[in-house]
């Protein structure tokens, strides 16, 4: 009897109910499940979350339910991962734009729209720790959020974003702003990133290949993963991938593998479609080379959209972009969904523009939002997926992302870590 009168209640109290709601026990039922386990969308099934991770997936109406369970029924509603961002920067400048109050009102915005799961790629650890702590004991509303401790030839720290976000200490000589030549003693270096929490090492600019080998070298061995620009300077993007970084990132870098320069001309007047399908070269062996180390793929077409919108003297890089990104998902490279984007617009508009700029299926920018995107934070074992096992990190929709990518604001439920957040 307790079990019809947990179902009652749920269904007619008003919305504020499922406002940080985390029971021991949660039940979704009659639900139709998106994943990358599930291509053709899975029908009438029943999901069980304990303590925070999903205990088991079954077909509705072929298990007993225990009558202690917390119930809601999902008919007619789609449950997929939550969604993951790759790729924002939530602290370059915590004392102005990245202040507190605006930063926990973004990350309460993300968690609302679905993104349960970012991943910082360079900005102030002392800050990031704590809202990585804080978000993670569920003091406010937010995705967990995963840091980079980011590692540069000397020469990048002269850019302004690095004094904002070493502010009382000194660009490049920071745990995790850190300045790396020949004779830095990467042991401690990567350890001292450890040190600051952060989950990966970022490369960043003026690194060459050998370099960034010892230090992808020296990570593997004190475990942790390494993330990349496309292209250092010194070191092209098949240096990096065959150097053994987990992800690699901004498409347009990927045209240094073939071209040292890009020629002045691309970058002026008017240059119709034919011309840059001739003009982008071909990287089929680099991306035979992700695929063969499982190197994601971290595009970030947004950003590059933004600016070729504001400014049509960058629209050379987004049509590089777009292509290239095009390419590599007709070669089946693991591409994955990040931003960049300070926050000021969301992963779903990364996933949007996958799909109309980019040829994926709507299937395919889901999957490279959750599975792949976790998979670039070295987190597939954990995230990314409806299965017995993994972090209950999930959304809930009105209507089906499959006939139409923009379905994917059709939130009516949140769930983090088995704490359920709905509007």
């Amino acid at each position: 009897m307790k079990f019809y009168t947990c179902y009652f209640i749920l269904v007619l109290l008003p919305w504020l109910s499922f406002a940080q709601l985390k029971p021991h026990l949660l039940i979704l039922t009659d639900v139709t499940i998106i994943d990358a386990g599930h291509p053709v969308p899975s029908t009438h099934q029943t999901v069980v979350i304990t303590n925070g991770r999903i205990a088991g997936v079954f077909p509705t109406g072929t298990t007993a339910l225990p009558d202690s369970a917390v119930v809601i029924n999902l008919k007619g509603k789609y449950l997929l991962p939550g969604l993951i961002d790759s790729h924002v920067h939530m602290a370059t400048d915590p004392g102005g734009t990245d202040n507190r109050a605006h930063t926990l009102e973004v990350l309460r915005q993300m968690l609302y729209s679905g993104i349960t799961t970012v991943r910082d790629m360079a900005g102030d650890a002392r800050i990031l720790a704590e809202l990585a702590r804080d978000a993670g004991e569920g003091e406010f509303t937010s995705p967990g959020i995963y840091y980079s401790a980011l590692m540069a030839g000397p020469p990048f720290f002269s850019d302004p974003r690095t004094q904002s976000s070493t502010k009382g200490g000194m660009p490049g000589n920071m745990p995790y702003m850190k300045a790396v030549t020949d004779t830095t003693n990467l042991v401690l270096a990567v350890a001292e990133a450890r040190g600051c929490g952060a989950s990966g090492i970022k490369l960043y600019a003026d690194l060459s290949a050998a370099l960034a080998r010892k230090i992808i070298t020296e990570a593997k061995r004190q475990n942790i993963p390494v993330w990349s620009h496309a292209w250092l300077q010194g070191a092209k993007p098949s240096d990096l991938v065959n150097g053994g970084c987990i992800s690699i990132s901004h498409a347009p870098l990927l045209i240094y593998e073939k071209v040292e320069k890009v020629p002045d001309y691309w970058k002026k007047g008017h240059h119709d479609a034919a011309f840059w399908d001739k003009s982008v070269p071909a990287l089929d062996e680099l991306f035979d080379e992700m695929k063969q180390h499982h190197t994601v793929f971290d595009a970030t077409l947004l950003t590059y959209k933004k600016w070729a919108d504001s400014d049509t003297s960058m629209q050379w890089d987004y049509e590089i972009a777009k292509r290239i990104t095009t390419r590599a998902y007709k070669a089946g490279v693991t591409i994955c969904a990040g931003t960049d984007d300070d926050q000021e617009q969301f992963v779903q508009e990364e996933m949007r523009l996958l799909v109309t700029d980019a040829g994926f299926s709507p299937f395919d920018a889901i999957v490279a939002a959750t599975k792949n995107s976790a998979a670039a934070i070295h987190l597939n074992g954990v995230k990314g997926s409806i299965s017995t096992g993994m972090d209950a990190d999930i959304l809930v929709l009105s209507s089906n992302p499959l006939s139409n990518i923009d379905n994917i604001k059709s939130v009516e439920m949140v769930i983090k870590g088995g704490r359920v957040y709905q509007k």
